[in-house]
């Protein structure tokens, strides 16, 4: 089992996941910067005073809707000053960026509650606003970076890749920009692109473990190991109630044979997430298959995969199946392990991995555990 590809970061989780500009920022003085606001605020007239004053406190989407819809009527009253004018639309622009990633924080939670079809609207919703935002204000750096993960969310990396440079050329110092840039990249095996773009996200957030495991992947993908170990241990290190950054580790330090290192770093990792289907996965591979037979243990690999067996999503996936055979294989229950490969074959039409979990169904039936191969050595 290799270390699975780092998924985009963002606050709404969905099938790609990545970092929408953070929610964290509500203020508007905040994003426009203090100074400009006050000075701007110093010649624009009491109402729109008012409105400025709700920026501070709007958290929902008809708290942002209020805003936008009381500054198009500004926007539109000939009548008014051009000061109040140009403030209101560029405080329109800002409520409308912050409603579209309100709706994305909720199509998020309508995700994880597996209502699709009402997600699905509300993404639609969202992308309209954050054009809107951009129409209203071209410099809007943030609706530029939330739109360019819309798209890359779609699949259209080309058109992603041109509004993440447009944020990074509006705000060079934003670190979301470059990781979520870097993530394209690297789904586009552009490995180099990708780190150096890592690297700079990394320079500008030092603390941030998900920009560490994602630098660990792309050195990994050009085969600097010891690179890519050192990069998954500080993302363990900074984040070190993660389960997940706990397996990635652990599952690089299986790829490379550091088995002692792999097996603590899965010990830890159960114990700090016992519902993480992929922990208990791997971690049974490892007990199953490892080469060095201090590691392997087919008793624990068979209850640690039937563990693996229970947390996964049904229906169960055609690679915890074949990790729940080779856990019956090392424990001596070759019938067993022979009726599982069986369900695994019959759940996938990949040429590739068939060809592979035949391969071990042929080993079951001779009475033999499969072992995976000791890993070939690289810098």
């Amino acid at each position: 089992m290799s270390p699975t590809n780092i998924s985009f970061q963002r606050s709404v989780p969905v099938v790609i996941i990545l970092a929408l500009a953070s929610l964290s920022t509500n203020g508007f003085a905040q994003q426009i910067g203090n100074s400009v606001v006050e000075k701007e605020r110093s010649v624009i007239s009491a109402d729109l005073q008012m409105i400025y004053g709700k920026t501070e406190s709007a958290a929902t989407v008809a708290d942002y809707s209020a805003i936008v819809n009381f500054c198009r009527n500004i926007v539109g009253d000939s009548t008014r000053v051009k000061e109040d004018r140009l403030y209101a639309q560029t405080l329109m622009s800002w409520a409308a960026n912050r409603r579209g990633e309100a709706r994305s924080d909720l199509a998020g939670k309508l995700v994880r509650e597996k209502q699709f079809g009402q997600a699905a609207e509300l993404d639609a919703m969202a992308y309209k606003d954050f054009e809107y935002s951009i129409q209203l204000d071209p410099t809007r750096w943030r609706a530029h970076h939330n739109i360019a993960v819309v798209r890359a969310i779609q699949g259209n990396n080309t058109a992603a890749l041109e509004s993440f440079d447009t944020a990074i050329r509006l705000n060079p110092d934003f670190s979301d920009a470059y990781f979520n840039r870097g993530e394209i990249y690297f789904r586009s095996s552009q490995f180099e692109l990708a780190i150096a773009d890592q690297n700079k996200a990394i320079q500008l957030k030092p603390g941030d473990s998900a920009a560490f495991s994602a630098r660990a992947h792309s050195l990994y993908a050009i085969g600097k190991n010891e690179e890519s170990l050192a990069d998954y241990a500080k993302a363990m290190d900074l984040s070190p109630d993660s389960a997940e950054s706990a397996t990635e580790y652990a599952d690089t330090c299986q790829a490379v044979g550091k088995w002692k290192l792999a097996a603590t770093a899965y010990q830890r990792a159960m114990q700090l997430d016992s519902k993480n289907a992929r922990t208990f996965q791997n971690a049974a591979w490892m007990m199953a298959t490892c080469p060095d037979e201090f590691y392997r243990n087919g008793e624990s690999a068979l209850e640690t995969a039937q563990k693996a067996v229970e947390l996964a999503a049904a229906p169960t996936s055609v690679h915890v199946l074949d990790v729940l055979a080779a856990a019956q294989a090392a424990s001596g229950d070759f019938v067993s392990a022979e009726k599982t490969i069986g369900l695994a074959l019959r759940s996938t039409t990949d040429t590739s991995l068939r060809s592979e979990l035949q391969m071990r169904g042929r080993q079951y039936q001779r009475k033999r555990p499969y072992v995976q191969p000791s890993p070939v050595s690289k810098k």
